[in-house]
């Protein structure tokens, strides 16, 4: 009976062992998923900042276009409306040189 006493307690002593060394790799591999997931977070975290600086300097660039189109819209828009102005004076100064000619030869054709 003390031999099976004996190795009971061996044996409770074997499992209690068994079961420290489980706790420890299962603790060391919970530090190191940790690690891991710290890491993958520190990697999203600076892709995240860097897709982020991107996009700004995209909306910043797309806002110098933007403002860039609307100048050059604005002068050709003032372009336009000179040379519209200055088409409407020939047009005008031609209908009066047209008027005062069919007035000119209405009056010689009167005359005669």
């Amino acid at each position: 009976m003390a031999q099976f006493e004996e190795e009971r307690r061996e044996h409770e002593m074997k499992m209690k062992k068994m079961e420290a060394e489980m706790e420890q790799v299962f603790e060391m591999k919970v530090k190191e998923k940790r690690h891991k997931l710290k890491e993958s977070e520190g990697e999203l975290q600076k892709r995240y900042e860097q897709m982020k600086k991107s996009l700004e300097l995209q909306q910043k660039e797309l806002e110098e276009k933007r403002l860039q189109f609307e100048r050059e819209k604005q002068g050709f828009e003032e372009i336009q409306k000179q040379k519209e102005e200055e088409l409407r004076k020939r047009v005008d100064n031609a209908k009066t040189l047209d008027y005062n000619k069919k007035g000119k030869e209405k009056k010689k054709a009167s005359l005669f």
